[in-house]
């Protein structure tokens, strides 16, 4: 990844923002009401507090698109053998909830209509580190940030330079879900779209966002809560009125837990009554053990030479906390020994939660509670993973004036159906850079190669 090539374009933005007039605390504060009245909230805080978006070169775009592909479809095919291997749905810790639901049949259709890897920005490269398969959401923030902080006066010289683009994943979800629904054999033009999530979610605001962008492409879309669907053996509906096709936010274990596996959603899913986006069948790739299958030696043969070198370059070693000898940098060791003696150099998480939960950073925890978390560590299925020591920005904010605060960051990139388009590019204080664990986001604008160059070089 390469900083040097937009470090001059960064510098340009920057001095915009910092010209007498460009930014003060009303327009800073109009900036966030802006945010609040589109959308671009968690709950009802406003997401972009930063104002420049992150710049990525074609090229570097290019290279993460190529790795992300590879390393989604690797994770298909551990979830594709998975329905198949008892011992690796063992591996993964599918509960038998999980597993009964993975091995209903959807029909046709892509095995995964939507994901989001999470990927660390390394000194010279990137690594991914989680995908989330279950309920990837950011997928409006780059259409807000476009209508919000593209919008503010510094940015102008910028919205219509040559050389420089936003990339659009609303359109690659829109893309995704129609193409999967007709592969499925769905007869409609214009299926009647659910987007089905809890009602008290923080995430709601970017259903409204959806629900208007699908509408506007002559869906009748509506927002529900899973306990306002109903199902007759026929047709899945909502107040009478049928559904097509459901766009599925609602993550798999809070439905099953909180209203079993009868559900009337997992009924019309069983009987493909209705096309279900994603499908249950993802659940294996949402387990973060999968990134211990790809990165353990004993199941590489489950990989085209491709997968396996994206997986060797960009995922960090990952194993299954659990008593026994594991290969490290080139020798056999004690697996629990090597990560209480190199604390440092490992993060501890669960296997199945969301929003940075339970994750455990070796460098910033104490070494007792370290130690009590990885030898409880097997029973409850933890994951380790070797550190990937995150490059940190420089980024713009107001708070009484311009400053710049250092800010960790992920880029974390969208795959529908097996294609990258976008990514949402979140910013913490934190090096868990999560939005529900109070971290924000902020824009990608990509740059053209030939324009990076020569503004790299000095040639403004």
């Amino acid at each position: 990844m390469n900083r040097d090539m937009t470090t001059a374009l960064a510098e340009q933005l920057d001095a915009q923002l910092a010209a007498p007039g460009a930014m003060d605390a009303a327009r800073f504060a109009s900036f966030l009401d802006g945010q609040r009245e589109i959308g671009l909230v968690h709950g009802t805080r406003a997401l972009c507090r930063h104002l420049r978006p992150y710049l990525i070169t074609e090229q570097d775009y290019a290279a993460v698109a190529g790795a992300a592909e590879r390393v989604a479809a690797a994770l298909e095919r551990v979830a594709r053998r998975a329905l198949v291997d008892a011992a690796l749905a063992d591996e993964l810790g599918l509960s038998a909830d999980e597993r009964a639901l993975a091995a209903l049949d959807p029909g046709d259709g892509p095995f995964l209509t939507v994901g989001r890897l999470d990927m660390l920005v390394t000194e010279g490269g990137f690594s991914f580190i989680e995908l989330n398969a279950d309920s990837p959401a950011g997928i409006t923030d780059q259409l807000l940030i476009e209508q919000t902080l593209m919008d503010l006066p510094h940015m102008a010289p910028f919205r219509s330079r040559p050389g420089l683009r936003t990339p659009a994943p609303h359109r690659g979800l829109i893309r995704a879900l129609r193409e999967g629904y007709a592969a499925w054999g769905g007869r409609e033009p214009r299926p009647t779209i659910a987007i089905v999530d809890w009602a008290t979610v923080d995430t709601a605001a970017e259903f409204k966002v959806l629900a208007d962008l699908l509408s506007a492409e002559g869906h009748r879309t509506m927002i529900l809560d899973p306990d306002q669907l109903e199902y007759d053996g026929v047709r899945l509906s909502a107040g009478g009125e049928p559904i097509d096709l459901v766009y599925r936010r609602v993550i798999t274990q809070e439905l099953i837990g909180r209203r079993g596996v009868d559900h009337p959603l997992v009924r019309a899913y069983r009987d493909r009554a209705a096309h279900v986006a994603n499908s249950f069948r993802t659940k294996p790739l949402n387990k973060k053990a999968a990134f211990a299958v790809l990165s353990d030696p004993e199941f590489s043969g489950l990989f085209s030479p491709g997968q396996r070198a994206a997986i060797a370059a960009h995922v960090p070693w990952t194993r299954r906390v659990k008593a026994g000898r594991a290969e490290w940098r080139g020798r056999e060791v004690d697996l629990v020994e090597l990560v209480l003696g190199e604390q440092e150099s490992f993060v501890l998480k669960p296997n199945d939660e969301y929003g940075g939960k339970g994750v455990l950073l070796g460098w910033q925890t104490p070494p007792d509670a370290w130690r009590e978390a990885v030898l409880g560590g097997e029973a409850q299925r933890a994951i380790v993973q070797e550190r990937s020591s995150s490059r940190t920005e420089r980024m713009p904010t107001f708070r009484d004036g311009i400053v710049e605060e250092e800010v960790y960051f992920d880029l974390c990139p969208f795959v529908f159906a097996g294609r990258m388009e976008g990514a949402m590019v979140r910013l913490s204080a934190s090096a868990v850079s999560n939005v529900c664990a109070g971290g924000g986001v902020t824009g990608l604008l990509i740059v053209d190669d030939a324009l990076a160059s020569k503004e790299g070089a000095g040639d403004v």
